[in-house]
């Protein structure tokens, strides 16, 4: 028996619900019949993909595997199903993204709207190597992703990283904090930080960065920006932030001298992609950075901003 497609959704549904009973109830089929599929499955591989304990079915190393790769597949073959079905019914293409730790996600998603005939489909994760292995299977047309400094994003076989742009990181205050629009990192010693959920090893990179400075803050708060916002508005923290977009209402964005952390956006495409639709991604990526960079009054215009860009492979 070959593995089809069905049988590795079979097995993905039964590892994500622990239990033969409540899968076979999620994919419609009975219990006995899920049952004699899964030992043909095993068969098939040679060994058996899950094993029974008191708490139910859990993968075997075989079946870690097996759904390793099913979870790559899987969204690979629904976009090609997808992509099929319109071409066949003759609708607009519309371009799939995807985007990990990127603030930028919405004004890219805006700038490639424009004259567009479909607005472009966007996906968040914070998994950067499963969304650069899923755009490298077709899942994906781009993805974009910010990393700490100078650190970079995961490599996929057939996918190529473009540096969009590096920019400093700021502090977000309450508007009336008491420290100038400016200030040194070491000023803020005494408060405690907030930053945003899954940014990488960023947490790791501040901490090397206060003791470069001199200090030992307390541990950071994780949490998402909403949440982060409120807890700078309230007086209870300062944020670490991107210096993209406007700010709400009671807050403003300070600047680090010698701008001590630094956040670097990244767009990802498939060497084979036709060359138009590559240059067209690219630009809307740099002119939602520097929007986004205007916009929050970075000080400075966009012909000085535009700047330093590189084309490189990531390693």
């Amino acid at each position: 028996m070959d593995l089809e497609v069905r049988h590795l959704r079979a097995l993905t549904t039964i590892a994500s619900l622990g239990s033969i009973t409540k899968a076979a109830a999620a994919l419609g089929i009975a219990q006995p019949a899920l049952s004699a599929q899964l030992s043909r499955i095993d068969r098939a591989l040679g060994g058996p993909s899950f094993v029974r304990d008191h708490r139910g079915v859990r993968p075997t190393p075989l079946g870690a595997l097996v759904l390793d790769r099913a979870r790559t597949l899987l969204p690979a073959m629904d976009a090609l199903l997808q992509d099929a079905r319109r071409l066949a019914r003759g609708d607009a293409t519309t371009l799939r993204l995807a985007s990990t730790d990127s603030t930028l996600a919405a004004a890219f998603v805006h700038r490639l709207s424009e004259g567009a005939d479909a607005p472009p489909t966007l996906r968040c994760t914070w998994d950067a190597a499963r969304a650069v292995a899923e755009l490298a299977t077709g899942t994906y047309d781009a993805v974009l992703a910010g990393t700490c400094g100078d650190a970079l994003p995961p490599a996929a076989p057939g996918v190529r990283w473009q540096l969009v742009g590096t920019d400093a990181v700021h502090v977000v205050v309450r508007a009336d904090h008491p420290c100038g629009d400016e200030t040194d990192l070491v000023d803020l010693a005494d408060e405690r930080w907030v930053v945003a959920v899954g940014e990488g090893c960023f947490v790791e990179c501040f901490l090397r960065a206060c003791a470069r400075a001199g200090f030992a803050p307390p541990t950071p708060s994780e949490c998402d920006r909403a949440a982060g916002l409120d807890l700078v508005r309230t007086g209870g923290a300062v944020a670490l932030a991107h210096p993209y977009g406007t700010l709400p209402g009671g807050l403003r964005g300070v600047r680090l001298r010698g701008a001590p952390l630094s956040w670097s956006t990244w767009l990802a495409a498939h060497i084979d992609s036709p060359p138009d639709l590559r240059a067209r991604i690219v630009a809307a990526a740099r002119d939602a950075r520097l929007d986004q960079l205007v916009g929050a009054g970075a000080g400075a215009s966009r012909t000085a901003l535009d700047a330093g860009h590189q084309d490189r492979p990531a390693v």
